[in-house]
Parts: C-alpha cells; sequence; structure tokens
C-alpha cells in the first residue's frame, strides 16, 4: 500500500510539472505573437532576470527592429548580445558586442560591451596547440580597449587576460619549433628554435630551446657529407658556448657537453686529416 502511495505521489509530481511546463510554453507562445511591445519587453528582461536567456534572447531579438530608433533599442541590442554570450553563441556575441560600441559609442554600456567583445574573444581562443587565430584577435581586443578606455578598472584584468593568451601563443610557438627536431629535420629545427628564442627573450622555454639547437646542431653535422662536417662541428660548439653562457647550471648541461665534445674531436680530426693531405700534396 507505502509502495503504492509511493508511486502516485511521483506520478503526481511529474504531471504536475508536465502541465507546469505546458502552461510556461503556451504562456511564452502568446508572448511571442502579441503586438503588446512593452509586455514583450518586460517579459524579455525578467526571463534574463531568471536566467532563461533562450527565452529572453527569443523576445528581445523579436524586439530589436520593433524599437529601432527609440530609446530602449540601446539596452535591448546590449541585453541581447549578452543572452548570446550566456547562450555561448561565441561569434555571434563577439560580433554583436563590437557592433553596440560602434553603434553607441557614448552609451553608459559602451565600455561593457567593448570589454565583452575582448572577452567573448578570449574565452573563444582554443587549447594552445590549435588554431590562435582567436587568442590574436582578443590580444589586439584587449589592447584597444586599454588605448580606448585608459583610466578603465577593467584595465588590470585586460593585462592579465593578455599575458595567459601571450603564455598560450608562447607555448604554441615553441611546441611548433620542437616539432621539426622529433621530425629529424634538423636544419629547420635550428632556424625555428633561434627564431622562436629571439621571438620570446623571457621565455621560460629558453633554456629547452637552446638546448635543442645544440643537440639539432650536432646531429645535423654527424649526418652531413664529409665536406660540410668541420662548418657544421663548428657551428655546434658556438651554439654550445651560447648555451652554457645563458644557462650554466642547465639540466641539460652533462648532455650538451656530451655534444660539445665529440664535436671538439670531430673538429680536430678533421682538421689533423686535412693538414696530413695538404702535408702529402706539398711532398
Amino acid at each position: 500500500m507505502k509502495a503504492i502511495l509511493k508511486y502516485s505521489g511521483i506520478f503526481l509530481l511529474d504531471l504536475l510539472l508536465i502541465v507546469l511546463l505546458l502552461s510556461s510554453c503556451s504562456k511564452f507562445q502568446k508572448l511571442q505573437k502579441s503586438a503588446d511591445v512593452p509586455k514583450k519587453l518586460e517579459a524579455a528582461f525578467s526571463y534574463y532576470d531568471k536566467k532563461d536567456y533562450y527565452r529572453s534572447s527569443i523576445l528581445l531579438e523579436e524586439l530589436l527592429p520593433l524599437l529601432r530608433g527609440t530609446e530602449e533599442a540601446e539596452k535591448v541590442q546590449f541585453y541581447y548580445a549578452y543572452t548570446q554570450y550566456h547562450l555561448r553563441m561565441m561569434e555571434t556575441c563577439q560580433y554583436l558586442f563590437k557592433n553596440f560600441y560602434d553603434t553607441y559609442p557614448r552609451s553608459i554600456y559602451s565600455e561593457e560591451s567593448y570589454f565583452m567583445h575582448a572577452i567573448s574573444l578570449y574565452e573563444d581562443s582554443p587549447k594552445y596547440y590549435l588554431d590562435q587565430t582567436n587568442s590574436g584577435r582578443a590580444i589586439t581586443a584587449f589592447e584597444n580597449f586599454m588605448l580606448t578606455f585608459p583610466e578603465s578598472d577593467r584595465k588590470p584584468k585586460c593585462q592579465d587576460l593578455i599575458e595567459k593568451l601571450n603564455s598560450k601563443l608562447e607555448r604554441k610557438g615553441f611546441e611548433n619549433a620542437k616539432l621539426y627536431s622529433k621530425r629529424l629535420e634538423y636544419k629547420a629545427a635550428i632556424i625555428a628554435l633561434e627564431n622562436f628564442t629571439k621571438d620570446y627573450p623571457n621565455s621560460t622555454f629558453k633554456e629547452e630551446a637552446w638546448f635543442l639547437v645544440v643537440q639539432n646542431a650536432f646531429r645535423l653535422a654527424n649526418q652531413s657529407a664529409e665536406a660540410k662536417k668541420l662548418e657544421r662541428f663548428e657551428q655546434t660548439l658556438k651554439f654550445y658556448q651560447k648555451f652554457v653562457d645563458q644557462f650554466p647550471k642547465s639540466i641539460y648541461f652533462k648532455t650538451a657537453e656530451n655534444f660539445y665534445d665529440q664535436s671538439t674531436r670531430n673538429v680536430e680530426r678533421i682538421k689533423n686529416y686535412k693538414k696530413q693531405v695538404e702535408s702529402e700534396v706539398k711532398t
């Protein structure tokens, strides 16, 4: 008997929820069909306050053409952009926030709108190993925001997020350069890694990058034709010197020193061989 009552209670609760849902849907559909603009506007913001961004966005979108040129149009456009942000329609809200600022540069919402344009780009920035176009666009947006609103209390936040985006670009740049090393494309790896150290002189990856330059230079020299070996082993010694000058206590020191020792012996061997050949030619 208790079980029957229990299941009956669950059934009644489910039925009540269904009735409420249908009632809610019916109410919303009536609002959509309504020609009462003030009532529709009030409902749109009421849904927004309740975090029902989907229904709010539908009503606000319908109101946009109806309110064009009125005082309410500004607020409707601003909150419509926010509904798209909350619904995670990132490309749409990026455009809407920027468009709002361009349309209403003197609005009380203009600063926030420009900031949210940059935030939307930032939040749409993917993992470091994916295409970083949006990261670059977000950095530019934050920089432009700070130029446009130099006294804004959002400036520290912008600087912090720019730093995070730059860290992501830095990681992307390092991993791209490192990829040549993994593919055993030694010459390309040296160029890419050297460029990385120039682009990011204060990078946390700089030590590893310079070690990889030494490693790839040694491997390139080792597999080169005999005619090119002397030049390339000497180049390895130069890279090694740059590496130890910057990182005398590096965790990679012993391995790098091994490349140095082998390169030194090869340079001596090749030079001695050349001297011997020259001597034999003279005699």
